[in-house]
């Protein structure tokens, strides 16, 4: 019988033996590192019950963890672990909302970096309330974009405006959240019955309302959490191999619930934002109206 030892040493996935019965290994949500640099497994899984359990960011799936980690189907995770389900769980931890300062009108800068992009910048002020951030702040030439869950505002991100900037995204620590962005999904106030789930909120902007970000590259328990409440889920990541293996395992998990899960590979662009124009139009018109 397979165990989940098994699966994590024929994946070669870093672990080690904890107390009473459990392995401690890394949290595929919040990762392995602690805030002095060293490794450290914060994520433990009970042999006995395979229960999951992260330290710093709660209760997990154990079948959502072996799936993350080695990348194996969900649906193989679970035909061959006999005591395992899923059912994704969501930790919501509230805090307090602290904006950046230096916050105001989009200055030149901003405005044609979203000219150039293809953006109509009155229309993202006006429907996103996305604002700009200038030289006087550490935060210096990025885009100030507010992260909304329920017509609250609970937490932001900010895009850079510069050519060649390492960090494009630079969004706000757990300390700064009311609600923590990697918990829900960037758009979700304008969804219905379908979504579009892109990884960025430039993508958002350039499908437009019904489209959703993971706001960074992976995808938590918590954000599967929001996804499987929607009928239609359509995921649209970037055309590179890697962005595509995330795309294809998120389309996996997804799979299992009731409802209809795509997953589409743009051809005119690497991503929404880069696409044409028609052919974000005619994904439009095939899953959101």
């Amino acid at each position: 019988m397979t165990t989940i030892r098994d699966i994590l040493d024929e994946h070669g996935i870093p672990h080690s033996e904890g107390r009473s019965g459990w392995i401690q290994t890394t949290c595929p949500d919040c990762g392995d590192m602690s805030s002095k640099g060293g490794v450290k497994f914060y994520l433990g899984i009970s042999t006995s019950t395979g229960a999951s359990n992260c330290w710093r960011c709660g209760r997990k799936n154990t079948a959502y963890v072996l799936a993350s980690l080695t990348s194996i189907p969900i649906k193989e995770i679970l035909a061959r672990l006999d005591n395992i389900t899923y059912t994704p769980t969501t930790t919501r931890r509230k805090g307090r909302l602290a904006l950046p300062g230096g916050r105001g009108p989009l200055l030149p800068g901003h405005i044609g970096y979203l000219a150039t992009r293809g953006f109509n910048p009155d229309s993202i002020v006006n429907l996103w309330g996305v604002e700009g951030i200038g030289q006087t702040h550490w935060l210096a030439w990025r885009l100030f974009i507010p992260i909304h869950h329920h017509g609250k505002v609970v937490s932001w991100t900010t895009r850079s405006v510069k050519k060649h900037e390492k960090l494009r995204y630079i969004s706000a620590s757990l300390e700064d959240e009311a609600v923590p962005h990697k918990s829900i999904l960037y758009g979700a106030d304008f969804a219905r019955l379908a979504i579009i789930i892109h990884e960025g909120p430039i993508d958002v902007w350039a499908t437009g309302p019904g489209a959703v970000a993971t706001c960074g590259t992976s995808v938590t328990e918590a954000q599967i959490h929001e996804m499987i409440h929607y009928p239609v889920r359509v995921v649209c990541f970037d055309n590179e191999p890697e962005a595509q293996a995330r795309a294809r395992s998120l389309a996996d998990m997804l799979s299992i619930y009731p409802g209809v899960t795509h997953n589409v590979v743009l051809e005119t662009g690497n991503d929404a934002a880069d696409a044409d124009p028609a052919e974000i139009a005619e994904l439009r018109a095939t899953f959101l109206e």
